[in-house]
């Protein structure tokens, strides 16, 4: 942002004669270096990226913990409040705590500002870096490029990361105690201990679907059983557990049917195909039929590079100069030896491009839901593997990293924010053009032109499709074992989890009493012990200890 404001009062020259205000030139004039933009545009994307998933990760955890919070008041008669808290993973400019009203940093205002200052912050850094055209040479045949930086679009950026830097500080001062700790099971043991959560017992084969349903509680039904004995002495008595006891399963739900977050963001993901689809279709049909308009002061008109036949224009990954593109370009009525805008361009620019990328950006967002989902059954189904799975407390630092880069879904996403960003950024140019006939003539300022190109919103459309079948793969995987999924459901996992180590393995435990128990077991045993394979063909809901839970587990 400092720089932006030492950039808007500095001044430049292109080509040795031509001075231009609030930009500052990076690369010298040439004929071979069209795509500089392409490059240095990436270079700042990537940084956009970084910035915001560091300062997302900060407003997610909580938003998370302002959850947790305001179940622990007393708010989870609340159904609503009750189903956001469950799960791990909440899509955090889509939820919201609703205490301290409109004040909350963590409430529905906060996140609305959030949602625009991201979209603010992609659009401005898409638009910093700046081309600019000379054409050179008697008959002006001749063009070169040079590139640079200017400077609102610095000073936008930079306020934007700044005020999502303070909301979210703000966020995790206000919201609880659970924020600087993200892992999943250590969250889940920090509940149960401060009674955020009641394990509840017999359901150590209760996946997430099972465990969420309030038709058929386990809990109610040895009651009733239990009443019906008392009543008639001839009944034969039914032990508890087998009442509720469940046959192990070989696949296990997915996502998608566990999560209604999930699903819509599957939903959002594939609708956004079209949008984009169509928008190219109208740059194409503008680019050859609304070509030659003219305001009526003549400062104004439409710029069209185009062809009727598909293949006759550059189908180049970065846009070129036979690009099909439409636009509009601001002349200037006598070509100027200084460059300056006028002062609303800036502001309706960041405006348009913003129109265009914000549903990008809130889409690609709202999919971090089926990653972090997903990322969190993988962390649990780790009880199973040959090392078990830690529950101790990693530190948010460490936890973002783990989170971020030791997944390869998160990778995966991480890219594809970058990469579909960047296509879109390259999708809408803003290009000075000046004119030089001679190298002893002066340079002088012909206009600026701002185009939208439809070769580079058909390859993000080709992108999205890629991203949407992938990501509908992920959603709708069932995994492979007996292990009852839990998708970070806070619940589910207290249910399944009887006993707290620093690391856990989950296997077969016990056949007492005819039916089976499955549970977690503590490292140390591991030497000692066989871990247990599940008995498929066996019914699997008893407890090991006559109090649940056992006190010493947490």
């Amino acid at each position: 942002m400092a720089l932006g404001v030492a950039l808007s009062t500095s001044t430049d020259k292109v080509a040795g004669s031509a001075t231009v205000h609030s930009i500052i030139l990076v690369l010298s004039p040439s004929q071979q270096r069209y795509h500089a933009r392409a490059v240095l545009g990436a270079a700042f994307t990537i940084t956009t990226t970084i910035v915001t998933e560091t300062i997302g990760s900060v407003h997610s955890a909580a938003l998370r913990s302002a959850l947790i919070h305001d179940h622990h008041k007393k708010h989870g008669s609340n159904h609503n409040v009750k189903r956001r808290f469950g799960f791990n993973t909440n899509s955090r400019l889509f939820a919201a705590s609703k205490e301290g009203g409109l004040a909350n940093p963590n409430g529905w205002l906060m996140n609305a500002l959030m949602a625009l200052l991201l979209v603010i912050s992609y659009a401005a850094s898409a638009l910093i870096v700046m081309e600019l055209q000379i054409w050179a040479g008697p008959d002006l045949a001749t063009t070169k490029y040079a590139t640079g930086l200017t400077a609102p679009p610095i000073i936008v950026f930079g306020l934007s990361l700044f005020l999502q830097g303070v909301i979210s500080l703000f966020g995790a001062y206000h919201c609880g105690d659970h924020w600087f700790n993200t892992d999943l099971l250590a969250t889940t043991k920090q509940q149960i201990k401060k009674g955020t959560i009641d394990p509840r017992p017999h359901r150590c084969m209760y996946n997430v679907l099972q465990g969420q349903t309030t038709t058929s509680d386990p809990l109610a039904a040895p009651v009733a059983l239990k009443q019906s004995n008392t009543l008639d002495p001839l009944a034969v008595p039914i032990p508890p557990a087998a009442s509720v006891a469940l046959k192990p399963s070989a696949r296990q739900p997915s996502a998608w049917s566990a999560n209604l977050t999930v699903q819509k963001a599957v939903i959002v993901v594939w609708g956004l195909i079209p949008v984009y689809a169509i928008w190219g279709a109208i740059i194409y049909a503008l680019s050859v039929y609304v070509n030659m308009r003219v305001s009526k002061s003549g400062d104004i008109h439409s710029v069209g590079i185009a062809s009727v036949k598909l293949p006759a224009f550059s189908w180049a990954f970065s846009p070129v100069e036979n690009t099909q593109s439409f636009g509009v370009a601001y002349t200037t009525t006598h070509a100027k030896e200084k460059a300056i805008l006028p002062s609303a361009a800036w502001p309706s620019i960041l405006l348009v491009f913003m129109a265009i990328q914000s549903g990008l950006t809130l889409a690609l967002h709202y999919s971090e839901a089926i990653i972090n989902t997903t990322r969190d059954e993988n962390v649990w189904r780790q009880a199973v593997g040959a090392n078990g799975v830690s529950t101790l407390e990693r530190g948010f630092p460490m936890s973002v990293i783990v989170g971020s880069l030791g997944s390869w879904r998160s990778v995966f996403l991480l890219f594809t924010k970058f990469f579909c960003h960047w296509l879109l950024s390259q999708s809408f140019q803003v290009t000075g053009v000046f004119s030089q006939v001679n190298q002893f003539a002066g340079t002088y300022f012909i206009g600026i032109t701002i185009l939208a190109h439809c070769a580079q919103i058909w390859y993000l459309t080709a992108v999205l499709i890629g991203f949407a079948i992938i990501t509908t793969l992920i959603a709708n995987y069932k995994p492979h074992g007996p292990q009852p999924a839990a998708y970070g459901h806070f619940q589910t996992l207290a249910d399944l989890i009887d006993e707290w180590h620093d690391v856990v393995y989950w296997s077969h435990k016990s056949d007492e009493g005819g039916v089976c128990h499955a549970g977690t077991r503590d490292q140390r045993e591991r030497g000692s012990l066989t871990i247990q394979s599940i008995k498929m063909d066996r019914m699997y809901g008893g407890e090991l200890d006559p109090e649940w839970p056992p006190k010493e587990s947490v």
